[in-house]
């Protein structure tokens, strides 16, 4: 399979190497120095079972779109969620009269960015997808750190024959490397139970400077994560997805049961990296608000965030 991967840091890079470890014609597709440095140099993958380390072909995005879409089978998303809408239209101008279009796959965090997708690609194209059980983070150029069981969900927006039969063959493919890979019928609603974890721990893991499992073990912290997910729960509502109290409850269990993580937020803050704070927690507050609903605890760790993050890059 011919696959395309936007964005060559962590969960791109993880994927773009496994996919290409098992033989799948892989490129990448990078920007500023990233891009500069896996022009030249190989790419390296560690994981505490496997290390892949090869030299990917890699692209900018304006060297992509003066290629034939017809020898691409998938493009892989997996950059911020705030590129997603550049992204799109450029990749649109790409397909405008091309007889066959790739497909296009959103590992990417938050729930809105298959309904930016399908502004500008035809919508039984756009696969949502979602990764879990795995942390991966890029160390420096070219290093990727891994670790995790890794699990892949992978749904189309608008399911027919066709996607299906494509994402019946990802899957085969996927199920050849050491991670498990979930077609589901319902992706949105995974997508959600997802924002319920990333809104629990994602920002207030980058506001305190600590692990996932540090805070939502400790008495006091415990129930501001608590009240996160719940909010995130009673946003999906709005969009009739309509998560309740219970599936807010699980997915604390799970958090609480769960390796600790060090939460993407934190890494970007230690980075100087644009926040996902719009994608994750401007997602639950906006969706509240459809509801005439305020969503406080959400509101209340994201504002801090963001005003301690913006006066820290500001000096």
């Amino acid at each position: 399979m011919n696959i395309v991967v936007i964005g060559a840091g962590g969960i791109g890079a993880f994927y773009g190497m496994i996919l290409h470890n098992i033989g799948c014609n892989v490129k990448f597709v990078a920007r500023g120095e990233n891009l500069k440095y896996l022009k030249n140099n190989k790419i390296k993958l560690t994981h505490p079972n496997y290390v892949i380390e090869d030299k990917i072909e890699t692209l900018s995005i304006e060297e992509l779109i003066k290629e034939n879409p017809k020898r691409v089978d998938a493009i892989f998303i997996a950059t911020k969620s705030m590129s997603t809408e550049n992204i799109s239209k450029s990749l649109a101008s790409w397909i405008k009269d091309a007889k066959k279009i790739p497909y296009y796959i959103s590992l990417q965090n938050g729930v809105e960015n298959e309904d930016i997708m399908s502004k500008y690609y035809p919508k039984e194209y756009v696969i949502g997808g979602l990764t879990r059980l795995i942390a991966a983070h890029t160390m420096s150029l070219g290093i990727i750190d891994s670790t995790g069981e890794v699990q892949t969900l992978l749904g189309a927006i608008s399911p027919n024959n066709q996607n299906q039969k494509f994402l019946e063959q990802l899957k085969l493919l996927l199920d050849k490397t050491s991670t498990k890979t979930i077609l589901c019928e319902d992706i949105k609603l995974e997508l959600w139970n997802k924002l319920i974890i990333n809104n629990g721990v994602n920002a207030i893991c980058a506001l305190l400077q600590e692990y996932s499992g540090i805070l939502i073990r400790d008495e006091k912290v415990s129930k501001l994560i608590y009240g996160l997910m719940s909010e995130a729960a009673l946003a999906s509502n709005a969009i009739g997805v309509n998560l309740t109290q219970e599936d807010a409850n699980k997915m604390f269990e799970l958090m609480t049961n769960f390796e600790s993580i060090k939460p993407s937020m934190w890494v970007d803050t230690e980075n100087n990296r644009d926040l996902e704070l719009d994608e994750i927690c401007g997602a639950v507050i906006r969706n509240c608000e459809k509801q005439g609903l305020d969503a406080p605890y959400t509101r209340s760790v994201s504002t801090i965030l963001e005003f301690l993050y913006n006066k820290k890059r500001s000096k």
